[in-house]
Formats: C-alpha cells, sequence, structure tokens
C-alpha cells in the first residue's frame, strides 16, 4: 500500500490547516469558562482520559503546571466505575477528554464532578456525544470526522485546545499562532523517510522524552503499536534510568524526542544538557539511537540517526512538529512491513471503557 493513499496519511496532514481556527471557533466557550473561574477557587485539575486522549492531558498536565502553577492529577476513573469511590471535587477543575464523547468512565467522571458542583470542561469532536453534553463547558476539536482508526488529526486538535486551556488558566497572553507551513510539512515528510525504512523491519524499540514532550513519546510507541505491530515501549527519560534501560543491548532501537528549546529560555541550558546525557547514555550501551530534534547541533557529534525536524517558538510549539513526525513514521512503516495502517486487527475506531 502506498502510503500517502491511506486515509491516515490525508487525515494527519490536514490538522495544520485548521488547528489556528480553533482559538476563535472556541471562543466563547473559553470567555464562560474564564468568568466562572474567576469566582472560584480551584486548588487542582483533575483529568479523564484514555489512550491518545490520556497523552494529549499528558502535554497539558506539564504545561499547567510550568505556566499556571496550579497541580494537575491525571485520574483513574475506575475509582469511580468500579470500586465506587466518592471523590471530593469541589474546589476542582474536571476535564474529560475523548475524541467521539462516548468514554463511559469519563463521563462518570464528569457526572460525579457536576454533582459536587465544579466546573467541568469535555473536549470532543461530536458536539452531540454524551460527554460533550453532560461537561458545563465544550471545547470543540473540529477536526471533521476521523475514519482511520488511528487517531492523527483529532489528537493534534486536543493538544492545541488544552494548550490554549493551559494559557488561559496562567492568565497569559493567548497562545500564539503555530503557523506549521507546507514546507515544514515536506521537510518533516523527508525526514521520516529513512526512518521508516529502518523500522520497516523492527519488532521493537523503546521511545524516549521528557517533560513536555514526553506526550509525544508515548504518542508515538501507541501508533507504532497500533499500525506497525512493533512492540514499542515509552518512557520519559527520567524514568528509563530507573530499571528499564537495562533491556537497552547493542542493536536496541531507541528514539528519542528532543527539543532543542525549552517552555523558557532560562531552563533551555539544563534542558539541553537532560536530553544530551540520555543520548549519550543510549549510545554507550550500543543502541540504535534516532534523535527526534529541531536541534541537531547538540547532537552532531554522536553517532546517532539525527532527524532533523522544524521547530516552533518554544518547546510547547516543537510538540507539533514532533507529533506530525511520529504520525507518518507510523504510517509509512506500517505500509512498509505491508499492513494498512487504516484498519489494525482487533481495533475499532470507538473504544468505551467502563
Amino acid at each position: 500500500m502506498e502510503y500517502k493513499q491511506t486515509r491516515m496519511w490525508q487525515e494527519l496532514c490536514e490538522s495544520p490547516a485548521f488547528l489556528d481556527t480553533l482559538a476563535e471557533k472556541n471562543h466563547e466557550t473559553f470567555r464562560a469558562l474564564a468568568e466562572t473561574l474567576q469566582k472560584r477557587r480551584i486548588d487542582c485539575i483533575y483529568t479523564a482520559a484514555r489512550g491518545t486522549s490520556a497523552h494529549a492531558m499528558m502535554y497539558f498536565r506539564y504545561l499547567t503546571e510550568s505556566l499556571a502553577g496550579i497541580p494537575v492529577a491525571s485520574g483513574a476513573p475506575s475509582v469511580l466505575t468500579i470500586y465506587g469511590g466518592k471523590l471530593r471535587f469541589e474546589n476542582a477543575l474536571v476535564v474529560a477528554c475523548s475524541q467521539s464523547g462516548r468514554a463511559a468512565d469519563a463521563l462518570e467522571v464528569i457526572q460525579a464532578a457536576n454533582a459536587c458542583g465544579a466546573p467541568t470542561v469535555s473536549i470532543t469532536n461530536d458536539g452531540n456525544s454524551p460527554l460533550a453534553k453532560a461537561a458545563k463547558f465544550r471545547l470543540d476539536c473540529a477536526a471533521g470526522e476521523e475514519k482511520s482508526v488511528a487517531a492523527t488529526k483529532t489528537f493534534c486538535a486536543q493538544l492545541q485546545l488544552v494548550r490554549l486551556l493551559a494559557h488561559a488558566l496562567a492568565g497569559k497572553t493567548a497562545a500564539a499562532p503555530l503557523n506549521i507551513s507546507a514546507e515544514e510539512i515536506a521537510r518533516i515528510d523527508r525526514a521520516t523517510d529513512s526512518v521508516a525504512d529502518d523500522f520497516a523491519s523492527a519488532e521493537d524499540c523503546f521511545v524516549l522524552a521528557r517533560g513536555v514532550s514526553a506526550a509525544l513519546a508515548f504518542e508515538c510507541a501507541l501508533k507504532l503499536q497500533e499500525t506497525c505491530y512493533i512492540r514499542a515501549l515509552a518512557y520519559r527519560s527520567s524514568d528509563f534510568y530507573h530499571g528499564p534501560m537495562a533491556m537497552v543491548a547493542k542493536g536496541t532501537k531507541v528514539i528519542l524526542f528532543a527539543s532543542g528549546h525549552s517552555l523558557t529560555e532560562d531552563t533551555r541550558a539544563v534542558h539541553r544538557a537532560d536530553f544530551r546525557k540520555c543520548a549519550e547514555k543510549m549510545e554507550e550501551l550500543g543502541a540504535d539511537l534516532y534523535v527526534f530534534t529541531d536541534d541537531g547541533e547538540t547532537f552532531e557529534d554522536l553517532y546517532a540517526h539525527i532527524v532533523r525536524l522544524p521547530g516552533g517558538n518554544g518547546e510547547e510549539e516543537t510538540v507539533f512538529r514532533f507529533a506530525l513526525a511520529a504520525q507518518m513514521l507510523a504510517c509509512k512503516t506500517s505500509c512498509k512491513k505491508g499492513l494498512d495502517p487504516d484498519a489494525p486487527r482487533a481495533l475499532k475506531k470507538i473504544t468505551v471503557t467502563k
């Protein structure tokens, strides 16, 4: 199968065109939410999501805690749906994220929060879904129908919406436009070609990152799992040192997402040094290392495969270029393996968990 003929490819290429329209499309919701939060004491934020949506919430957590200083908890809906727990949401903002809006466990979290009088937010791509209707505030992905099983454009839309929400919670100026150009898309396409060739025979790999970029390590691993059947395991690099690193041997494939920027210029040096340390350790262990980065300079003297990508204005924007690279890599690799990325075995477009 030719990768550019797949729905997955066609849909992932749609996202750059609409991401910068989401602020205006959701302007009224953000305005109403801001008015509500000005009158409320919010001590923490509780999120409910699964799969790709949970990775968007991971990005949200790092941004919000760093920019707004509000603790963000990745919720465990099973506390409610399986164990019958009663959570005190009175001083929390509760955010549920589901592309279909049909995640039964996330819906139960929203209903429990509503019963406590907490402000609730849903992030969905279907305004008529149960989750969209249950939350007091609904943010619309506005991505149009997504037919491929692997979520691509809806994931990017979720990233953009939570980015806008994090900036709103921080009381800062609105997030700058992403402005992902056609030339950048073409560069990412070219940059991932040789990696897909190498991964066509891969059966397993590790995917690493840290901080804001960690969401993309987990999302890349998921895409390789579901479309290529590669046993890809994602870790924050800081966690990887605490045991899992023992699995790395000579020739083990490792992908490292390493942004050349941080959230602020003050933290850039320590940020880059941390990624450099990880890359050096992987080389020391003999890993077959692929560094996805907008900062080739930091890694140019290594033996690693340097996958040079365009960057944004800081790490929070570079993540969107990383997302496209991860999606393109999975789509191409799947096709090179003779698989159909639009129809992974055993999976359906909508997964309902309770």
